[in-house]
């Protein structure tokens, strides 16, 4: 029975209908879409459409359990989740690492003459470890808490790295004692942290409201490390080069999880492609789904809020040349997985490896050398945290580049090395000039290095004659062949220009002569090295595709 129900004074020309809902129908197969039927009208009325309720085609639910299935499989043959050892080996590291630690703090209370009972220290963890989806080669991210009696230029960078450095144990040791990180802790609690404490503690904090704003814990470290997988498998996950790093992706998983608490991993993983393919990026993410007050500085392309207090953004290296590629893979993956319905559908794909080499026509070579692996270790991590310097430069220059993060070997060279193959995408026809390129880069990474102190650096340039390598040298990415197993097998070749900066040495002021190796390198952990005497030189080419036999 229907009934005419007036709206008030307002909007008097407007009718609502009701109706009293009828008998419950014999049960009967449901159509895909359900329309209930309207109410009648009276003559010249309109009524708005009744929503529209989609329901699964009948095999969806198995269909689902089975890709969900799969995909689980899908990580552990990948090596994506770690053995029970090896999980065993990380917890036994841990608790060796929290024992270092109270003995050192007891040393620190002698030394400044604290009972050792009033003091005391620990190691708390953070990163992907801490959301139980790292993977096997993972590392664990570790913040040491101490007394306010502790040192930090002594006890803390000196005689602790002592203790660590004697520890037979200890395959390898590098210090930074000026690593950045943002400030987003909450005065509230952290009152009587000074600065440097204070953005210390903003990585477990972080982990700490993610875990709390999670409403599936198991689900959610599924479809991270589906997404982590999928980041390296196409080239995404390295913060240095412009793209994710993983507290970008780790909040991107927990804002499609709060938004699907019922959904499996298959739909997760469905929907994270679907909702950031589709994201109008000029509205950050935010876990606390509220209107922030954080300010977003230019050039902010992908703003992802911290879930902390106040808020704060990521940071992030993004140019227009990463965002571009990262907003294409997101594509990618929706128009692969948007097909609830398809039964030939394969987990390779999404996770297909990025083909650089037969992407791109034309190649950036950087190749950094140094007489020993030690010191190639230090110099490197020294010059790839200046590589976003790199890509602005380029970008400025009118070329986009994709930057990639394998590392290769050249082994016709006696020295040990590592070498980058950028992808280029020159936006008009312009000509990049390697030399005017090379020079302000080595310029900025060596005044980084020493300051001021370059008067009597010894420099020499060496132009090389245009050669050629085989297409394979570059076809295998990452351990993985990514080009044409039919083409590889012809002689088919990849004019290089190159161009070699030699850093012989630089002699500072003082004793002894310190070259590259001895830069403090900027990351989490980061390196104070002290070597002299070492050598090391970074080579940039530019490679163009000239298929032919």
């Amino acid at each position: 029975m229907a009934a005419y129900c007036p709206l008030p004074a307002m909007a008097p020309d407007l009718p609502v209908w009701t109706h009293a809902a009828p008998a419950p129908p014999e049960p009967q197969p449901l159509p895909l879409f359900m329309y209930p039927p309207p109410p009648p009208l009276p003559a010249g009325r309109r009524l708005l459409p009744w929503p529209v309720a989609h329901r699964p085609p009948p095999d969806f639910f198995e269909m689902d359990y089975r890709r969900t299935h799969s995909l689980v499989q899908f990580l552990t043959d990948e090596g994506a989740i770690p053995t029970p050892e090896e999980e065993e080996t990380r917890e036994q590291v841990i608790r060796e690492l929290k024992k270092i630690v109270t003995d050192w703090v007891k040393t620190v209370a002698c030394q400044e003459r604290v009972p050792p009972r009033r003091v005391t220290a620990t190691v708390l963890t953070y990163g992907s470890y801490t959301l139980g989806a790292h993977g096997p080669e993972s590392d664990i991210d570790a913040l040491c808490v101490g007394p306010c009696i502790a040192n930090l230029p002594y006890h803390f960078f000196a005689v602790l790295r002592q203790i660590l450095k004697c520890r037979p144990e200890v395959s390898g040791l590098q210090t930074v004692e000026n690593a950045k990180a943002i400030n987003t802790s909450s005065p509230q609690y952290l009152r009587r942290l000074d600065s440097r404490s204070w953005k210390s503690l903003s990585g477990v904090r972080v982990n700490e409201q993610i875990v709390q704003l999670v409403p599936d814990q198991e689900k959610f470290q599924v479809l991270l490390r589906c997404i982590k997988l999928w980041a390296r498998r196409r080239g995404l996950h390295c913060h240095l080069l412009g793209f994710f790093a993983g507290i970008h992706l780790a909040i991107l998983a927990a804002y499609v999880c709060q938004r699907f608490p019922n959904a499996t991993a298959n739909g997760l993983f469905t929907m994270f492609f679907e909702i950031f393919a589709h994201w109008p990026w000029h509205i950050p993410v935010d876990l606390h789904g509220q209107q922030t007050n954080c300010t977003r500085s230019d050039g902010c392309l992908m703003p992802i809020v911290m879930p902390c207090s106040p808020p704060e953004l990521c940071a992030s290296n993004m140019t227009e040349g990463t965002f571009r590629k990262i907003r294409e893979e997101l594509m990618r993956g929706f128009v692969l997985t948007k097909d609830l319905g398809s039964h030939d559908f394969e987990w390779a794909w999404i996770f297909e490896p990025f083909p650089y080499s037969t992407t791109y026509e034309q190649f950036l070579r950087i190749a950094l050398c140094a007489p020993t692996s030690e010191e190639l270790h230090d110099w490197s991590g020294w010059v790839k945290s200046r590589f976003p310097y790199l890509i602005l430069k380029l970008e400025d220059n009118g070329i986009e580049c994709d930057p990639n993060s394998s590392q290769e070997v050249d082994h016709t060279v006696v020295k040990p090395n590592i070498v980058y193959h950028w992808g280029l995408i020159p936006q008009s026809d312009t000509l990049l000039d390697t030399s005017s390129l090379k020079e302000d880069f080595m310029k900025y990474v060596i005044n980084d290095v020493y300051g001021k102190q370059r008067e009597s650096e010894d420099q020499g340039i060496l132009l090389l004659a245009p050669g050629y390598m085989a297409h394979s040298c570059q076809a295998e990415v990452g351990g993985r062949v990514t080009g044409n197993p039919l083409k590889m097998g012809r002689q088919t070749k990849k004019k290089v220009f190159s161009m070699m900066v030699f850093c012989c040495c630089v002699h500072g002021p003082g004793s002894g002569v310190q070259g590259p190796a001895a830069a403090l390198r900027a990351t989490a952990s980061g390196v104070a090295v002290t070597d002299s005497g070492t050598e090391s030189s970074a080579a940039f080419g530019v490679a163009s595709n000239m298929h032919g036999h």
